[in-house]
């Protein structure tokens, strides 16, 4: 068994809590993978993150995470006082996963529109009406790429959603004249369809705490992690544009 198929064992002990991480497994942007029994570690070559998943008494594999990393998803939270006086960061923000785990897509939600892919063409326009700021025009280019789903009705755009560049689900926004007509549900469910059609893990991120958001995913058939996952970074750094 190669290092890949180790991490990919361990991981799957939780697919939903650990989607993000299967999920850079499977598109092979996973950069200095150590796999053992009691977790993993690896930098994601797409997001610049360390990601780690660690059972307690593992706590060497932390070492491998280098002294001026400025980014880090860790699933465990019993770790976080540990990096952030190894490491100097303060910023923290803490998660629930959400993924679709059904064997079967959800079925597209009608709200009276059509949802399609958009081009290079709406980056500044998804710039404009994005209500957080995430990096501005390059991140939204790379959204692009990797697929911006936007949401028309009567020929007019109503909102759109795409994933980070670590694979999650995010971005999503609806414009106020489109608000409280299942768009967003809409846009999140096509987002689901997208992602499975090409393999990928369908799975977003949502803040702990956000007791409607969990909801709405659970109600929409999504299985959501009872474990909290955490992203750790500088003091000052926007995380408008991290997955949630």
């Amino acid at each position: 068994m190669d290092e890949r198929e180790r991490a990919s064992s361990f991981l799957n002990r939780d697919p939903v809590y650990y989607a993000n991480l299967l999920e850079v497994l499977r598109r092979g942007s996973a950069e200095h993978l150590t796999a053992a029994d009691g977790g993993v570690v690896l930098r994601d070559r797409d997001s610049g993150s360390w990601m780690f998943a660690l059972e307690p008494g593992s706590e060497w594999l932390l070492e491998l995470i280098p002294d001026d990393a400025d980014l880090i998803t860790g699933h465990a939270s019993w770790c976080l006082p540990l990096l952030k006086r190894r490491l100097g960061l303060r910023g923290v923000k803490i998660v629930h996963s959400a993924a679709w785990t059904r064997p079967a897509p959800p079925a597209p939600r009608d709200f009276g529109g059509e949802l399609r892919l958009l081009d290079q063409a709406w980056a500044p326009w998804a710039v404009e009406h994005y209500s957080g700021d995430f990096g501005g025009l390059p991140y939204m280019e790379g959204v692009v790429e990797r697929g911006l789903l936007g949401a028309f009705v009567d020929g007019q755009p109503a909102g759109f959603v795409g994933f980070h560049d670590e694979g999650s689900i995010g971005l999503l926004e609806v414009l106020p004249a489109f608000r409280r007509r299942g768009i967003g549900e809409a846009l999140e469910i096509g987002a689901i369809r997208l992602a499975l059609s090409r393999g990928q893990y369908a799975f977003g991120q949502v803040v702990a705490g956000n007791g409607p958001s969990l909801a709405l995913q659970a109600r929409m058939g999504l299985s959501v992690s009872k474990r909290t996952l955490f992203w750790l970074f500088p003091p000052g750094l926007d995380t408008s544009s991290f997955p949630c």
